[in-house]
């Protein structure tokens, strides 16, 4: 079983780069990341950033180069594939300490390097969302008349489709986090703050080598399960009310997610038959998914279904997005998707009904095949109660 994504495939990532700025006349691509979104550094430069931020910057020619803050040096030798690593104060944390004396680089240095001394002309830009002010003005300032033109969707494309090594590490991280919800399972008890139960969860993963969580847990109860983005709480968990697992760990640096409803003791009526469409729209959905098809003829199946059963109102999202190093990644799969599935996709299956009283969540993930889908968790989608 291997734990990382191996050297070489660091180094033809950079080189698909390299060749997709050849041919759109680019001279160099600049993408950024995060301790929170760190996806393209990682994909990158096997480099996870923490308190401050990084760059990695690939010229349509040589090698790449690393860019962090004043402070991360040794942390990002530890770690990091490309070797070019460079020190630059706007990528300091956000306490904003000023290193007096500090021999740091400027992004004019940085490209000048980069460029051997040639002035950029066209420069790609991946992750504008994400990217903080005084970074992002920095590197404004170093273009000079250069041109800068967004271009996440270079690195998302060449995301979207994931390696035999990507994939072993996501399945990995899908079976630990199917350990965690079992660990829940066999110790949850009603009295138990919500809080107290992701104890489980986190000393499962660790136990079981995960790097870290791919997310803050949701152990959701009562009416706090309709969250569809939650935390756990001081609430306590009471016997015969509906609570939510949804929790994914990192291995290798890439990421899982499971989502599974439950109840301690016997499910409320109406939030049985709600979990009970949950199984069933993700079955409908897990038996349309398949290469050559259109992410829009999915979604017309999902929604089809929750016609079926008088179910739109509890509908909030699409049933599907990326995943990867991230457990949330482009694209989502919604009404308005435009583009056909692939064979090597990865997607997190994930169906959340909700309204004003519950909500449930059963989430899984896949890799989409000519014939449908590889499935990395399948267990427990069903109506459980403890």
């Amino acid at each position: 079983m291997i734990t990382e994504i191996p050297a070489q495939e660091y180094g033809e990532r950079v080189r698909n780069i390299q060749k997709i700025l050849s041919e759109k006349g680019i001279d160099i691509l600049i993408t950024f990341g995060s301790d929170s979104e760190p996806q393209n550094i990682i994909y990158l430069a096997n480099y996870w950033p923490a308190f401050e931020s990084a760059c990695v910057i690939v010229p349509v020619e040589g090698e790449p180069i690393l860019v962090i803050g004043p402070e991360s040096e040794t942390f990002a030798m530890d770690y990091s594939t490309i070797r070019k690593i460079r020190r630059v104060l706007e990528h300091r944390e956000s306490s904003e300490p000023n290193y007096p004396g500090a021999k740091l680089d400027t992004y004019e240095t940085i490209f000048h390097e980069a460029l051997n001394g040639r002035i950029p002309n066209k420069i790609a830009f991946s992750g504008f969302t994400i990217t903080t002010l005084p970074v992002y003005e920095a590197i404004k300032k170093a273009a000079g008349k250069g041109e800068i033109v967004r271009a996440d969707n270079i690195l998302n494309d060449l995301r979207m489709k994931k390696s035999k090594n990507e994939i072993a590490l996501m399945k990995r991280s899908a079976e630990i986090t199917m350990m965690s919800f079992e660990a829940v399972k066999d110790n949850i008890k009603p009295g138990m703050e919500e809080v107290e139960v992701v104890s489980f969860v986190a000393g499962e993963m660790f136990k079981n080598k995960a790097e870290n969580l791919a997310y803050t847990p949701y152990i959701l109860s009562g009416k706090r399960t309709n969250q569809a983005i939650g935390r756990a709480s001081h609430k306590v968990i009471r016997k015969d009310e509906p609570v939510q697992f949804s929790c994914g760990c990192r291995f290798g640096n890439y990421s899982s997610s499971i989502g599974r409803p439950f109840c301690i003791g016997k499910m409320p009526e109406d939030y049985r038959r709600l979990v009970q469409i949950g199984v069933e729209v993700q079955k409908v959905v897990l038996g349309t998914l398949k290469a050559g098809i259109s992410a829009a003829s999915v979604f017309k199946k999902y929604w089809e279904y929750l016609e079926k059963k008088d179910a739109t109102k509890y509908f909030l999202y699409g049933p599907c997005h990326g995943t990867g190093i991230m457990e949330n990644e482009h694209p989502f799969l919604e009404a308005n998707s435009d583009y056909m599935l692939f064979d090597g996709m990865a997607y997190q299956v994930d169906v959340y009904l909700g309204d004003e009283n519950f909500g449930i969540r059963f989430e899984d993930g896949v890799v989409v095949r000519e014939g449908g889908v590889d499935e990395f968790t399948s267990r427990y989608r069903e109506i459980i109660e403890l």
